[in-house]
């Protein structure tokens, strides 16, 4: 499973489009259930109205690649494409924590 964070606009708008667009690149970000909390860290630290989407990678008609950031050790997969909506499997609240950190929802850890 693949995940990826949205706020609840861009996910009304997602739903709206039928798809989940790449925003400004050629690829839509995701994380896996290791790795997703560095991403929310580091690009969404104490933001609010945020969900967590869990995708399936069988549903996709794009390319998945998984691929190394600059300066980490860490693999990210990044969707080459359109995400369509029908791929999502799940939707999870994904709130901060008071110190602007997140935890993996536990529905979500025991997949």
């Amino acid at each position: 499973m693949l995940l990826h964070i949205i706020s609840t606009a861009g996910w009304a708008a997602a739903q709206s489009a039928g798809v989940i667009a790449p925003d400004g690149e050629d690829f839509v970000h995701c994380s896996d259930r290791g790795v997703v909390h560095v991403t929310a860290g580091k690009f969404f630290r104490g933001q609010s109205g945020l969900l967590l989407l869990v995708i399936d990678p069988k549903l996709l008609d794009v390319p998945v690649r998984w691929e190394a950031v600059p300066d980490s050790p860490l693999w990210f997969p990044h969707v080459y494409g359109k995400i369509p909506v029908t791929a999502v499997l799940e939707i999870h609240d994904f709130p901060c924590e008071p110190d602007g950190s997140f935890v993996l929802p536990e529905a979500v850890a025991v997949l």
